[in-house]
């Protein structure tokens, strides 16, 4: 499946935006590792659990990390927390990475919290890994992914590791933790209005059932934000290059369902979302 993050100009401004100021502020100066490009999507997991709405937790956080990665002693560079802006689902960061350095960014998320994470690099070979406190690897990184979407197993501090490759290079990585819909009790349908703060991507995430007829239509200003859908295991049902501002459709499987809001030209856009499941 390809990645959704860079083939679309309303998700590419957000990524060119932060790789231009990065390529400024590394040009005079070395340091330890983190920069921008084009990005590859690898395959999605298959399975993943239902979402249950009903005891899922809001997003717990929205905005781009508070630090700049800095070296050990030992030349790890240290982790670094990405704590969202307010209002916000989706974080960027970026840098420039040594080879086969490991770059550690920490993510507190909650249970049944549909997590989605895109990495681009300069020679699209800087991979992905993302670990549990426990050390169980929910995507283990010899898989060598740059795409990744899954429903979070717990409440807890996750670690995605950007891991390097044979050469220096600059990426970016883009972190989306959905905003889970509840609709009000006895109905089948919910308005949401909401903003794109900083023109970053605003996420939905929903559960559906095979057969059902999703529903999503935004209201915002003329050519200001489109939408996107997609399954967490099957994939894209609508794409941000058919620029479309509402879609209906017939649900392929029991599964967890994101709605994006991309707005254009890194915008901040008001709007509101009117979401249905039949």
């Amino acid at each position: 499946m390809q990645s959704r993050y860079p083939s679309h100009p309303f998700r590419q401004s957000a990524h060119a935006i932060l790789l231009a100021l990065l390529l400024v502020l590394l040009g005079g100066c070395s340091l330890l590792g983190q920069p921008a490009a084009t990005v590859t999507a690898l395959p999605s997991p298959t399975s993943m659990p239902p979402l249950d709405t009903a005891t899922a937790l809001p997003p717990t956080q929205t905005a781009s990390p508070t630090a700049r990665p800095t070296a050990t002693a030992a030349g790890t560079p240290t982790p670094v927390n990405i704590v969202f802006s307010p209002g916000t689902t989706t974080a960027q960061v970026g840098g420039n990475i040594q080879p086969n350095q490991v770059q550690a960014y920490t993510v507190n998320a909650g249970q049944n919290q549909p997590m989605l994470l895109a990495l681009n690099s300069v020679y699209s070979d800087v991979t992905l890994g993302v670990v549990e406190p426990d050390g169980n690897k929910l995507l283990d990184p010899d898989k060598k992914w740059m795409y990744w979407e899954w429903v979070l197993p717990k409440t807890e501090l996750y670690t995605i590791q950007v891991i390097g490759a044979d050469s220096q290079e600059p990426y970016t990585l883009s972190v989306e933790v959905a905003q889970i819909v509840s609709f009000p009790a006895g109905a089948s349908s919910v308005t949401l209005s909401g903003s794109t703060p900083k023109g970053y991507v605003f996420a939905y995430a929903l559960a559906g059932k095979a057969n059902q007829v999703l529903t999503a239509s935004l209201k915002a200003p003329d050519g200001s934000a489109i939408i996107d859908v997609l399954g967490i295991a099957s994939g894209t049902l609508l794409s941000p290059t058919d620029q479309a501002i509402k879609w209906s459709g017939t649900l392929p499987a029991t599964e967890d369902y994101i709605i994006e809001v991309l707005p254009a030209n890194g915008q901040v856009v008001n709007y509101t979302l009117t979401v249905s499941v039949k």
